[in-house]
């Protein structure tokens, strides 16, 4: 880590990796009932005052980009006033992950409140395929979303987890509304979170292949063309900070990001702080460091970096998603 204002470069960790990105659980809450993720325990979250506070604290640190995740963060009570807080802190890049069902009405508040980017989880377009697995929601209110916030001049990307028993349906039909729109389509191997670990993913093998199959042989993407000229080119950012590797099949730019059978931890740059406070290493691994805790004591801010950056240097190398599922859903986590 480096001074302040003078050339921030990040949190580093024992292993070299430079820590430039935070994925900040605004709630647990979600108004899905997903198959694979179905939430837990609500807890009691951080203020708004204590969230500015700890981001602040992050931005000094050398963190660029800050994601809002949950949960589903759009059900925060006052969160757009949120985000008009945490846009003058002076991330590179401010970001929302969402179900998508209040885009449609939210879209324009969250661009004008800082928001430049958007990724919508969308695991299916038609609507009886929709509505089972996300517990009987209708999908509609969610492609009108992606539209308003098309409209709106975010940049937007598609998450889909795929499940072993419908993903050929899946894919189909998010490949035909992806290359419809020009949006960059991500699938994400499922992860045994929670109720997760009782359903049947698809390896990121196994989904190239259909592609292939599908429609034809892929090509490397260098940036995905839906990204354009919103997307992040700074540093080692070139498209965003995610792990996605792009390939193009049939004219869309698909990223796969195979978290259990293409481990890419040795080049991790996140960190995760839960809507409780906790400053979370890996998804995967329980370690923990109770910011919330640090706050209710008084630590002075100068306290609070030295214990954030003692903290990470204890990070692991890999997750341990091979030795088996973990209880906890990944609500709590932030995704």
């Amino acid at each position: 880590m480096t001074d302040g204002e003078a050339g921030i470069v990040g949190i580093r960790d024992s292993f070299g990796r430079t820590h430039t990105y935070l994925r900040l659980s605004v709630t647990e809450a979600c108004n899905y009932r997903c198959q694979y993720c179905g939430p837990g325990v609500v807890h009691r979250g951080l203020s708004d005052d204590h969230v500015v506070l700890l981001c602040s604290l992050f931005r000094s640190m050398g963190i660029r980009t800050l994601r809002l995740t949950g949960g589903e963060p759009t059900v925060r009570p006052g969160l757009i006033p949120l985000i008009v807080r945490l846009s003058s802190l002076g991330f590179e890049r401010l970001a929302l992950t969402t179900n998508g069902t209040s885009l449609v009405r939210d879209a324009r508040a969250l661009r004008k409140a800082g928001i430049q980017s958007v990724n919508v989880s969308l695991d299916a377009v038609d609507a009886d395929l929709y509505a089972s697995l996300t517990g009987g929601f209708p999908v509609r209110p969610v492609l009108e979303g992606i539209g308003a916030a098309l409209s709106e001049g975010l940049a937007v990307k598609l998450n889909a987890v795929l499940l072993a028993d419908t993903y050929r349906s899946q894919v189909r039909q998010l490949m035909d509304f992806a290359g419809k729109f020009g949006i960059p389509l991500r699938f994400i191997e499922l992860m045994p979170f929670g109720d997760g670990a009782r359903c049947e993913g698809v390896s990121t093998a196994t989904l190239v292949a259909f592609l292939g199959e599908e429609y034809g042989e892929e090509a490397s993407v260098c940036p995905p063309q839906g990204l354009g000229a919103n997307s992040v080119s700074k540093g080692d950012e070139p498209w965003g900070s995610g792990p996605a590797e792009y390939r193009r099949f049939g004219g869309v730019d698909v990223g796969l990001i195979g978290a259990l059978t293409s481990c890419f931890c040795s080049r991790c740059q996140r960190l995760r702080l839960t809507n409780e406070g906790w400053l979370k290493t890996c998804l995967y691994h329980s370690d923990h460091l109770n910011l919330s805790e640090l706050l209710d004591r008084g630590c002075s801010q100068d306290e609070m970096r030295g214990r954030i950056a003692d903290f990470v240097l204890t990070k692991r190398l890999r997750h341990a998603f091979q030795s088996g599922p973990v209880e906890w859903p990944l609500s709590s986590v932030g995704g």
